[in-house]
């Protein structure tokens, strides 16, 4: 693949999936000179006209709203009539097919998009935008243009060499990266794979710093480089805080390879880490997820390793109890669930009150249940599921409306719980403030955040806090030190509370270690103006012990567990 020539292109790209159209923004960006994104096709075609001196190539989905992606295209080929297209979308209707084939399209990538095959129709297009650029060169120059295209090309070989070689490898340990493993498996017999995942190594990260954090990782390949060393294994790291040791044509020995599970575990776990120049020492664990399938490799050991989690072994090998069929039957059954709870208004809440030092209620936080057959089932088993299969913000404007309401008719203090997906969703933070406004409720409501490595968009997220807090609502954080806590989100965001999650705050009573993150996290929150909360307080010793280090306020089991009548 060429890649130099796609340093050159600019893409208009229009998505109305604003998660796919992240996704897709991350993965193409580094290997073109400009993405520039729109959500529908409205816009897009507004922008076109804006820019179109610039804009080389047309990347759009074809359902969206305001405008559709064949009436952008129709209203945009009025203007230019060459302008490389491609389509990416699950709509397989013909009469769509036929229209953008009629558009002289350059391109159809089919969701869910393979950002390889993504690449190959970019390079498509951009191919036909660098000869239109070679045509007006040759008009305009006409001299030496051979030997010009040739050094050009010399130079385009070396290059693509070079980028190849960074999209083949990572960058930190110089080892094979996923999409090298994902290439390489493809060609490979009886193949055995090991993900090696290192536990909780966000923690790691929050407690010591993202660069220290790096300097684990090297110290851990290093770990695997030396035991791989001519035993016929191929190394690759695969994610942050994943390996992947793969070896080809084996016939599989499960005692063989409980044996080579062993040792891994016991090379990394045997002795804590030096990390040089900073003199700290560090411990890590490793959970490992094996598999041997022929199809689906990686996956197949991806789900190993979840269930190793779960169930808080030290390593699984993938069988027929670890196979996505029963997640799916999951996913189905408690589709069936939540449709039927919108449907017969069985979404309800609960309330869970958060008192002061005194013990006096000062404020309530709503927690969203569906009843099932008069079971009452807590968000743990749906959300996920609920964001799968596009229900999520359907519930979520069902807790809007309740715990609106429940405050206006009570005249009571209500906290909320938002995800990042709440807060960059504009049909929501629109209904969201005409609800306040039409129950003038701004003053008693507070919306929790999930502090999440998932923000990529800060502005988005800021924009939110500061419309809310200027229609008089507050903000916290929520969940604060449950494993990818971060400071800069208080300085960003800047709180009116932070919740501390319930990891540290129940064991402070018997963990020096909780006690000490804890006092660590109030005190850096006081000295922000920003007032604490600490959940999960289930005992009288973790209360006093709370009050004691001045926690402003509390929440948990003792006081109260959720109730659906307050």
């Amino acid at each position: 693949m060429n890649f130099e020539l796609l340093k050159n292109i600019t893409i208009l790209y229009a998505e109305d999936e604003l998660t796919l159209q992240e996704d897709i923004y991350q993965n193409i960006s580094p290997f073109v000179k400009e993405i520039i994104r729109v959500s529908d096709g409205e816009e897009g075609l507004e922008v076109y006209l804006k820019h179109r001196d610039k804009i080389d190539v047309i990347l759009t989905d074809i359902l969206m709203p305001k405008m559709n992606g064949i009436e952008m295209i129709d209203a945009i080929r009025k203007h230019d009539l060459i302008i490389p297209v491609i389509y990416s979308t699950a709509f397989s209707d013909n009469e769509y097919l036929r229209k953008t084939i009629e558009q002289s399209i350059s391109g159809y990538i089919v969701k869910p998009i393979d950002i390889e095959l993504l690449l190959k129709a970019i390079e498509k297009a951009s191919i036909l935008v660098e000869n239109k650029r070679l045509k007006a060169s040759l008009e305009d120059l006409n001299i030496g243009l051979e030997a010009k295209i040739e050094e050009k090309n010399k130079e385009l070989i070396n290059q693509n060499k070079q980028l190849n070689y960074q999209l083949y490898t990572d960058e930190l340990t110089s080892l094979k990266n996923r999409k090298s493993l994902l290439k390489d498996v493809k060609k490979v017999q009886n193949p055995l794979i090991v993900i090696v995942d290192i536990d909780a190594f966000k923690s790691i990260n929050d407690l010591y710093g993202e660069h220290v954090g790096n300097l684990v990782i090297y110290a851990v390949s290093t770990i695997l480089k030396a035991f791989v060393k001519d035993k016929g294994w191929e190394l690759y790291r695969i994610g942050a805080d994943q390996f992947a040791l793969v070896k080809k044509n084996v016939l599989f020995d499960a005692q063989l390879c409980k044996s080579t599970v062993d040792k891994i575990i016991k090379e990394i776990n045997s002795k804590p880490l030096n990390i040089d120049n900073y003199g700290i020492l560090i411990r890590v664990d490793v959970t490992l997820g094996i598999s041997t399938q022929t199809t689906n490799l990686l996956e197949s050991a991806d789900m190993a390793l979840k269930k190793a989690k779960n169930n808080r072994l030290k390593y699984i090998i993938y069988d027929d109890a670890c196979s996505l069929d029963k997640e799916y039957e999951n996913d189905v059954s408690w589709t069936k669930i939540i449709e039927n709870a919108i449907k017969t208004n069985n979404v309800i809440l609960y309330y869970q009150p958060i008192v002061d030092a005194d013990e006096n209620i000062i404020k309530y936080e709503a927690l969203i249940r569906i009843v099932e057959d008069e079971k009452l089932h807590s968000p743990y088993h749906f959300l996920d599921i609920a964001k799968k299969v596009k229900f999520y913000s359907e519930l979520t404007r069902i807790v809007i409306d309740k715990a609106f309401s429940k405050a206006q008719e009570l005249q009571i203090s209500i906290n909320i719980n938002l995800s990042i997906e709440d807060v960059i969703n504009y049909d929501l933070i629109n209904y969201i403030k005409e609800q306040l406004i039409e129950k003038n409720i701004s003053k008693f409501i507070t919306f929790e955040l999930l502090e999440s490595e998932s923000i990529k968009d800060y502005e988005k997220v800021i924009a939110f806090i500061d419309t809310m807090r200027e229609m008089g609502c507050k903000i916290a954080i929520d969940d604060f030190g449950s494993g990818y806590s971060n400071f800069a989100y208080l300085l960003k965001f800047k709180p009116e509370y932070l919740k501390i999650d319930g990891s540290l705050v129940k064991n402070i009573h018997i963990d020096k270690n909780s006690l000490l993150v804890v006092k660590t996290i109030n005190s850096f929150a006081h000295s922000l103006g920003m007032k604490t909360v600490a959940e999960y307080v289930h005992c009288k010793d973790v209360f006093l012990l709370l009050k004691d280090i001045g926690i402003d306020t509390y929440q948990g089991f003792y006081f109260s567990e959720p109730k659906k009548d307050i």
